[in-house]
């Protein structure tokens, strides 16, 4: 479904946009089913980038194969530092992930959040958006402490409202902060999601609609922690700094 491949004359077509703006990163919650979410993903993906965002998708729920292409590669090699930088209007980058992901919870267990996520942006170009599509337990580990945004999928499946209201259970409990995205979901599913997280958990959790996407993503990801949040320079990726109290959008 998604091919991952990296622009050849990348170096050529550099911007100083994207030289000085800082890596963002939107942790994304999968199903129970990873594929279920698929849909959800290309929607989003595809949003952000017709807004000209540099996207790149990090599936960590895909295992990498071979020695280049993968997130666990892109750790390892100190040469990758411009991953993303091609990326055209309305195209977005896909690399597997699930042992480059391991490998950063291991880095957040040893050394903190902040740390982790530093080592994830490190072969991303200044500008690319990274969303990183990982089950919530994965990213409650490599997030804790870090009152980041997460995005879970509120989908037209079966296992909807339970898949979701369990990744906001994880979210929650390592203290980020989950915001739901609902996609062609019945409202009855989406309102039963709500209704528990605020019963049960104690958790108002605000709802990105679907056309708020392009806006709402970039304003509420991460950045380095050495770039300003109001910086002039945090086109085309914005975001809020990482380990900040409080993303910007509620």
């Amino acid at each position: 479904m998604f091919e991952f491949g990296l622009d050849q004359a990348a170096g050529l077509r550099l911007d100083m946009q994207a030289r000085d703006g800082s890596p963002a990163l939107m942790p994304l919650a999968s199903p129970a089913q990873p594929s279920h979410g698929f849909e959800w993903l290309c929607r989003l993906a595809m949003d952000l980038a017709d807004a000209g965002q540099r996207v790149v998708v990090i599936d960590g729920c895909a295992t990498e194969r071979g020695e280049r292409g993968g997130l666990c590669h892109a750790l390892a090699d100190t040469s990758e530092t411009q991953l993303g930088a091609a990326a055209q209007r309305g195209e977005w980058q896909v690399m597997p992930g699930a042992r480059g992901l391991q490998t950063l919870v291991g880095t957040a267990a040893a050394g903190g959040a902040d740390t982790a996520v530093s080592r994830l942006f490190a072969p991303f170009a200044h500008g690319a958006l990274v969303l990183l599509y990982a089950p919530a337990q994965a990213l409650a580990s490599l997030l804790s402490g870090i009152s980041a945004r997460v995005l879970v999928p509120v989908i037209d499946q079966p296992q909807a409202s339970i898949d979701a209201y369990g990744a906001l259970k994880w979210l929650h409990g390592a203290g980020l902060c989950p915001v739901l995205a609902p996609l062609s979901a019945p409202q009855q599913i989406l309102s039963n999601v709500v209704d528990t997280a605020q019963r049960h958990l104690g958790l108002r959790v605000p709802v990105w609609a679907q056309p708020a996407w392009s806006q709402r993503v970039p304003d509420g990801a991460l950045v380095r922690a050495d770039t300003p949040p109001f910086s002039p320079h945090r086109s085309p990726a914005r975001g809020v700094y990482a380990g900040a109290a409080h993303p910007l959008w509620s």
